[in-house]
C-alpha cells in the first residue's frame, strides 16, 4: 500500500483546482443551468457533497498511480496531476 499523506495531496489538488483542471467548475455550472432551466434548484450541500466525492475519487486514484508508478508503469508528461503528486513525494 502507498502511503499518500493527505496535506501533499491537498496541497498540489487546491493548486490544480484552482486552475479548474479536473473541470469541475465548468460541468458543475452546466449541470446547475441545466437543471434550473428545467425546474429543479440545486442546493449548495449537493454541490459541497459532488465535490467532497469527486476528491475522494482522485485520492484514491492517485493511491493507485503512485502503487503502478513505483513498479514501474510508465504516465505520460500530459498527466500534470500526477507527476505533481509524485515530485512532491519525491519519488
Amino acid at each position: 500500500m502507498v502511503n499518500l499523506d493527505k496535506k501533499v495531496f491537498n496541497k498540489v489538488y487546491a493548486k490544480y483546482f484552482k486552475k479548474d483542471y479536473f473541470t469541475e467548475k465548468y460541468s458543475i455550472r452546466l449541470r446547475c443551468k441545466y437543471l434550473s432551466e428545467n425546474g429543479y434548484n440545486v442546493s449548495l450541500t449537493e454541490i459541497k457533497n459532488y465535490l467532497k466525492t469527486q476528491k475522494e475519487k482522485c485520492f484514491n486514484m492517485m493511491i493507485e498511480r503512485i502503487a503502478d508508478y513505483k513498479a514501474g508503469k510508465f504516465y505520460p508528461q500530459r498527466e500534470k496531476f500526477t507527476w505533481s503528486i509524485i515530485k512532491e513525494l519525491g519519488l
